[in-house]
């Protein structure tokens, strides 16, 4: 049974993360206080009663009392281990308890049977998720805030108080110590030598675009938490998260939602088409207008929307998919994307693990034709892509989920931080201004701190 209780709305909900930020496995997904209906909800947990941890080759299933390992499908062993709790619960709540973390792109990879060619140096886990039994969900839409939990823990109690009398303190501006300036794991020479591979794959018919990426990173002396926070004033992204797990912290700003499923309906948001907004009234319309227009980005899109309906079709009722928004502009941060909204009805025969399966990694962050893209972006990106491009967000007995593309995404070590930055690479575009997409995208990251020690890796060629 779950006990449910409301408390008066409370806006800083980064306030009350922080009062359990120290507790195991803490997850905060963050909808920047979004008031619009379909982005309104926090989720905030921690102290999961069972881990599901997936390595290249084994999953581990631990609670208190055992810890199993299996070597069958990570998606097929997550449902095993929620099947028992699922339910049929007509709650408004998005989340009645149940999984909440991640599935990182390389999980795309192993389901595909993709042989990794590109280099593992983070070594961190391809999926992991916690089955937590209570949360405080923060309703920005209703002005609400509920706490629901199976077990009135000492914890709960505690935040039953701090909820009441919305005793929280004020998140401090501690700042980062930057050790070193930024890194690439390509120069500009190296990026444009693989671009111009990338072209002569697309003109020999292999592929029709392919979405590379390059990683940064620096090093760092502080709190990731610390950071996460430091960013929040800037970015502006519906389905943001930060998670503290022992082998790496998350600090996702993501704009693009890949699955939201309610029962049997589910929608996709894909992101394709970029613009760098520009800090004038009348020549940022003028860019949205462009980037509206724009035959090249429409293309690209509505590429990627044909792959997205494909992908869903593997589990949805025939003639259910429906393309409800072609090319909208959406707004976050320093970038304007063009957007589009496919949603469809699930089969009776099948379920939101199996529709997970069927669609990830999202279409978006891959290309198409998605295996060959991805077989591509295997032998030209020089690290693997780890929790980058793969998502995060949450799973809930009651048989909703939503998850996030994990774009705009950094991970973080004890002492380093990694993001990354990618585009689309279509038979027409230009690696000049491939390339500077790729800054453009991570440029908040590096704005926020002292520019004098983080600058840009300057071109070598």
């Amino acid at each position: 049974m779950i006990f449910k209780e409301e408390f008066n709305y409370y806006k800083n909900t980064n306030e009350i993360f922080d009062l359990i930020k120290n507790e195991e496995w803490p997850v905060f997904l963050f909808s920047n206080n979004n008031i619009f209906s379909e982005q309104r909800y926090d989720i905030i947990s921690a102290n999961p009663t069972k881990k599901v941890i997936t390595y290249q080759n084994a999953t581990i299933v631990e609670d208190l009392k055992s810890k199993q390992v299996f070597r069958d499908d990570p998606i097929s062993i997550l449902k095993d281990v929620m099947k028992d709790d699922l339910s049929d619960d007509d709650s408004e709540l998005p989340f009645s308890g149940g999984a909440i973390g991640y599935f990182s792109y390389d999980l795309g990879n192993k389901n595909e049977s993709i042989k990794q060619k590109t280099n593992n140096d983070l070594d961190i886990p391809i999926m992991a998720f916690g089955i937590y039994e209570w949360a405080v969900i923060i309703d920005h839409h209703e002005k609400k805030i509920r706490l629901i939990y199976k077990n009135k823990t000492d914890l709960i109690k505690f935040l039953q108080k701090k909820l009441s009398s919305k005793s929280f303190e004020k998140i401090k501006n501690v700042n980062i110590e930057i050790i070193n300036s930024c890194q690439s794991n390509l120069t500009y020479d190296e990026y444009i030598e693989k671009f111009n591979l990338i072209k002569s794959y697309i003109e020999k018919g292999d592929c029709y675009q392919i979405n590379f990426s390059q990683r940064f990173s620096f090093d760092y002396k502080g709190d990731a938490w610390n950071i996460f926070n430091k960013l929040l004033p800037t970015y502006h992204s519906p389905y943001s998260a930060y998670m503290s797990f022992p082998f790496v912290k998350i600090l996702s700003y993501s704009p693009e939602r890949f699955l939201h499923v309610d029962r049997d309906l589910v929608q996709t948001k894909p992101i394709k088409g970029t613009r760098a907004m520009i800090n004038n009234i009348d020549q940022d319309s003028l860019i949205k207008k462009e980037l509206l227009l724009s035959e090249k980005d429409r293309a690209e899109n509505l590429m990627i929307v044909d792959l997205l309906r494909n992908d869903l079709g593997k589990n949805c009722e025939y003639g259910s998919i429906d393309v409800k928004n072609l090319f909208d502009i959406e707004t976050f941060a320093n970038v304007h994307h063009l957007v589009s909204t496919i949603e469809g009805r699930i089969s009776n025969k099948s379920n939101m693990f199996n529709l997970i399966n069927g669609c990830f990694p999202g279409g978006s962050i891959t290309g198409a034709p998605k295996i060959r893209a991805m077989q591509i972006i295997n032998e030209l990106e020089p690290d693997r892509r780890g929790i980058y491009c793969g998502s995060i967000g949450y799973l809930s007995f009651n048989q909703k989920a939503d998850l996030n593309i994990a774009i705009r995404t950094m991970i973080a070590t004890d002492t380093t931080v990694y993001f990354w930055g990618g585009g689309g690479i279509v038979f027409d575009s230009d690696a000049e201004s491939e390339y500077q997409e790729t800054l453009d995208k991570v440029r908040p990251i590096l704005d926020i701190f002292d520019s004098n020690v983080l600058q840009f890796p300057k071109k070598l060629g």
